[in-house]
């Protein structure tokens, strides 16, 4: 005993302070994409206190009802503009093309805050396995770009691999 405090209450404080550490959790991040898509098993997952790095397999190449995907820009923009989850999939258009043609638009929010999502999350993405998941999916025509603006983060669902990849970060 230490003083008043014992080793295994200094221990447990020490693994609270390490698990306040992450900035999502496995679970709460799984739970908010099951919500738009039909996840398989869980390929990869890291959080640190600024960043998180996800990958799940999904069983439709196609988001659920429940997300709301427009097949055009401006649809894609207004829903976004408006708090909404923006969400677009346009036919031969992969993710990238579609976040550089959001940037491009007068209006280029989605587009910015997904690349920003992206560009913040890069510190958990380095040896999880996620970097080509990711690579293969956000060029993949026909893939489908979604941005929450709850976790501020962006999800790309690659069609062909039947993967969604979670990546979100922070700045502060």
């Amino acid at each position: 005993m230490i003083g008043n405090v014992s080793k295994a209450g200094l221990c447990s404080a020490a693994l609270v302070v390490l698990c306040a550490c992450a900035r999502d959790s496995e679970e709460a991040i799984e739970a908010r994409l099951a919500g738009w898509f039909h996840l398989g098993d869980r390929f990869a997952f890291q959080s640190r206190m600024r960043c998180t790095a996800a990958a799940f397999e999904v069983v439709e190449d196609r988001p659920k009802s429940t997300l709301a995907v427009q097949m055009d820009l401006e649809n894609a923009k207004r829903q976004f503009r408006q708090g909404r989850v923006g969400a677009i999939r346009m036919g031969s258009f992969s993710p990238n093309d579609m976040a550089d043609a959001l940037l491009l638009s007068g209006d280029g929010a989605f587009g910015k805050q997904a690349l920003a999502a992206v560009a913040q999350a890069v510190p958990c993405v380095v040896g999880t396995g996620v970097e080509g998941l990711f690579r293969n999916a956000l060029t993949r025509p026909g893939g489908t770009l979604v941005y929450d603006h709850l976790t501020e983060g962006v999800i790309v669902l690659d069609p062909i691999e039947m993967v969604a990849v979670y990546l979100a970060g922070d700045v502060w």
